[in-house]
């Protein structure tokens, strides 16, 4: 199948592609420039595919962020060419977790969400949403973020378990990784509840490369992860695929993904004092935390592996492609 993969100035197809081309598709990325702003990028990306299409007509496209998916049903407009649209996070979503989206976003995503051909949503809350904003239900598919098991696994280069700051005699402190940003709300909550346990040392890696994450999590002792919004849950699956028991805010993929009590547990997002009591549940429970580790891993390969992303993003493909056949 001929398949373009349109990413907005946000969002990435790098892992689907290759993932869809190992799968045996012809697949062609296109990436927007988004540096005059999305909404200027609009008419010059959809220019762009216009061109580009009429040298070589794609059999599907598949647009993600709201951007790119304007631009991409622009430029498929009359041609018969069908769009899904996987728009990632929705304004709807953000502001009743508490964030501030700009207003003119719903109408945008609800206009994305009527006219393409279906709608991959990252969680079963996007899609809750999406259907809320008049989506029919049929065209809603749930499929998550993948993870590259093969860079985050537990196998492979680890960081130290002792840091070379730590004095000589020391007991080893428990390691809780986290890659919230230090301006962000979450930081706050996390350092208020790190403070709560006792032997404990919260190592920040949001400046970290994939590579270099994967190595600090695999001397982790569990992972802690607990914004307000979370729409694509993939740090915590990361941890998960690299044997990391999480503690997650238990909102949007989180909830799809963590499984409480096994693969991790989940907490409501904003208390530090009852984060702090759940990672004392882990981190005083050796058996319960191996037992996260081996179910962790194990869904993680199972559910969020690419090659099973691919496959179930391409029984969508093909679901729109029979539905609306492409213009000759």
């Amino acid at each position: 199948m001929r398949i373009a993969l349109v990413a907005g100035p946000d969002t990435t197809t790098t892992d689907l592609a290759r993932a869809l081309r190992t799968a045996g598709q012809e697949v062609t990325e296109h990436v927007m420039d988004g540096s005059a702003g999305p909404r200027a990028a609009v008419p010059v990306l959809a220019q762009e595919l216009r061109a580009s299409w009429s040298r070589g007509r794609p059999e599907v496209v598949h647009a993600t962020g709201w951007a790119s998916g304007l631009a991409a049903l622009a430029a498929a407009r009359d041609t018969g060419i069908p769009v899904v649209a996987a728009l990632g996070s929705l304004a709807m979503t953000e502001r009743r977790h508490g964030l501030a989206p700009e207003l003119e976003r719903t109408r945008l995503e609800r206009a994305i969400g009527h006219a393409a051909g279906a709608m991959i949503a990252a969680s079963a809350e996007e899609a809750a949403d999406l259907v809320r904003m008049g989506v029919s239900r049929r065209r809603v598919h749930v499929i998550p973020v993948g993870v590259d098991t093969a860079e985050f696994s537990q196998d492979g280069p680890a960081v130290p378990a002792r840091r070379p700051s730590a004095r000589a005699g020391d007991a080893p402190k428990a390691r809780i990784v986290t890659v919230a940003d230090p301006d962000d709300e979450e930081a706050v909550t996390l350092a208020r509840a790190a403070a709560a346990v006792p032997g404990a040392e919260l190592i920040p890696a949001q400046a970290a490369s994939p590579g270099e994450l994967a190595a600090l999590l695999r001397t982790a002792d569990l992972f802690a992860h607990v914004p307000a919004h979370a729409p694509s849950g993939l740090p915590c699956l990361r941890a998960m695929a690299c044997g990391v028991p999480v503690v997650a805010s238990a909102v949007g993929a989180h909830l799809d993904m963590v499984i409480d009590g096994t693969t991790g547990l989940l907490v409501p997002p904003g208390r530090p004092q009852l984060l702090a009591a759940r990672i004392r549940r882990l981190l005083g429970q050796p058996m319960l935390r191996q037992g996260c580790c081996v179910a962790a891993v194990d869904r993680a390969r199972s559910r969020y592996s690419w090659d099973r992303v691919a496959a179930e993003t391409l029984a969508v493909y093909d679901g729109i492609a029979e539905a609306e056949p492409a213009a000759a």
